[in-house]
Parts: structure tokens; sequence; C-alpha cells
């Protein structure tokens, strides 16, 4: 006799695990970016010298990719063999030592490699995509996949039922010319696994919207004062990757993630001094920002001459 259930659970495993990679794929499109600005872009850009030297390139000058790996581990370690290259590096860049990275794998830090050495300078005439603020060209552009994962769930929660009844209906058949005795298939709408998956489907509308009348009482203000430097968390925590936790170290011990200091920003900003290659910005009442002009303000707060570095 065909086991039949063996056959539809097949089915099943190769119909969800197919959506399961397509929905998890873009999880994974920016890890070399998103290490770097983790571990590396508060000293190091992959253009220009800053704190430490610019990265691009990095391949080149250093060819033997386990020495490569063993620098970002434990630099310390690498100078103490007497290694030229980097000893002169050491030098030139008065001493400073560099944080070592004994937790990155070598496969994170290849990761970091390729980005490094595949990132493009700004300024190349970029998106012309509105985020932030009002404005129609936003609010076209704008998409979110919440929807279109609650459909997929949705179909695939139909198919995966209709394959179970399938399957009893199958069962049924192969038994009868088995001459096995069985009883007949519950209709599925006396079926409790049925009606448990749809009083649940129900509770779970029923407290969204319950939800949803809440905050429409007014208990949120949307509270959202104008801060003195344009700041836009598509293009920092979105478009770049850039952790929460990175400029809101305080999010996990207190119950408000609170604003970060401008020292924060200064460690990515020291080497990205112009916003020409992103999508534009716009304000809350459409206007558009000049997000250049936002970064000086930024200087001028805290007194720092991108010229000179200082």
């Amino acid at each position: 006799m065909i086991n039949h259930r063996r056959i539809v659970r097949a089915l099943i495993f190769s119909i969800l695990l197919p959506s399961l990679v397509l929905l998890g794929n873009t999880s994974f499109a920016q890890d070399g970016k998103a290490l770097f600005q983790t571990n590396c872009a508060s000293c190091h850009s992959p253009f220009k010298d800053i704190t430490g030297p610019a990265l691009k390139g990095v391949t080149s000058r250093v060819t033997d990719t386990k020495l490569l790996h063993e620098w970002i581990h434990n630099n310390q370690k690498v100078l103490a063999t007497g290694n030229k290259y980097f000893n002169d590096l050491f030098v030139k860049f008065n001493k400073t030592p560099m944080n070592t990275f004994p937790g990155l794998s070598d496969g994170e830090i290849d990761a970091i490699l390729k980005y490094v050495e595949t990132a493009t300078p700004p300024g190349g005439g970029g998106q012309t995509t509105a985020v932030d603020g009002k404005s129609p060209e936003s609010q076209n552009q704008e998409s979110d996949n919440t929807l279109l994962y609650g459909i997929l769930s949705l179909i695939l929660a139909v198919i995966m039922f209709v394959l179970l009844q399938v399957n009893s209906s199958l069962k049924k058949l192969s038994d009868d010319k088995e001459g096995i005795p069985s009883s007949e298939p519950v209709p599925f709408w006396r079926n409790k696994v049925y009606i448990s998956f749809g009083i649940l489907v129900v509770f779970l509308l029923f407290g969204y919207c319950v939800v949803q009348g809440a905050i429409g009482l007014g208990r949120q203000q949307g509270y959202q004062p104008e801060q003195p430097i344009f700041y836009s968390h598509k293009v920092h925590a979105g478009i770049n990757q850039v952790s929460c936790l990175y400029c809101h170290s305080n999010a996990l011990d207190s119950k408000h993630a609170t604003v970060p200091p401008l020292n924060v920003c200064m460690n990515c900003h020291a080497a990205i001094n112009d916003y020409t290659h992103g999508p534009k910005l716009y304000r809350e009442d459409g206007s558009e920002v000049d997000g250049t002009a936002e970064i000086n303000k930024l200087y001028s707060y805290t007194g720092y001459d991108p010229k000179t570095s200082r």
C-alpha cells in the first residue's frame, strides 16, 4: 500500500521550504555592510584615511588572507612578529592601537572585506526616491512587506488544510481497497482542528481591532519634536543597516532609547562629509532636506573641521 501521508508531508515540505528560503534571503543581503558599520565605521572609511587607513584596496596591499585575518583578530600579536607593512602602518597613524576583534569569524571578516572592496564612493548621482516626510513620491515608493507576508502565510495555511483533507480522503480510499474498516472523513465544518484554527484567527483579528481602537483613543499623541539636526532612521538603520543599539546603547536597560550624544554621530560622520548619493529626504511638512547642510550643522555643533580632520 502506498504511504500517502509520506507523500503529503513531502508536498508540504517542498512548498514551505522554498518559501522560507525566499523570505529569508533579504536577511543576509547586507551582512558585510552591517558588520562594517558595527565594527569598523567608527575608525575606518573605505575611501579615505581617518583614525585608521582607508580600507578599499586592502586585499591588494595584503595578499595573505590568513595574515589579514590574524591582524583583525589580534593586531598586537601581528605587530610583535615584526611584520614591516603593519609596523609601518602603526607608526604612520601615530601608534594608535587598533581594537581587536577575536569574536569575528573568518567568514564575517571576508564579508567585511568584500563590502569595502566593492563599495562605491559617495557623489555619483543616486536615487531620487524620497524618504521621510509626506511627499507624494515618498508615499508611492514606500513598500511594507507585512501585508505580503500575511497573505503568503494565509495561502500556505489554506494549502496545508487542503492537503490534510486530501490526505484523509486518500487514506480512506486506500483502507477501502485493502478492506480495512475506516470511519467517514469528518467534514471540515465539524472538524475540531479547523474549528479551533478559525476561532484562533477570529480571536487574533478581534485583538488587533481592539488594540488599534485603543491606540485611536488618544493615549499616543505622536509626539515628535523637531530636532536641531534632521535625522532619518530609514537612511541610517534601513539603507545603511546601522544597528539600533550602536546609537541607542541604553535601549536594553532603560525604558527609553534615549537620544545619542553627538560624539556617536561623529564616529561615522568624521568620514562621511556629504549626502549626495542617497534618496531625497523630506520633512513632515513636505519640504526637502539638504543632507550635506545637516551634516555641516553637526560639525558646527561639535567644532569639527572636516578639512583638517580635527
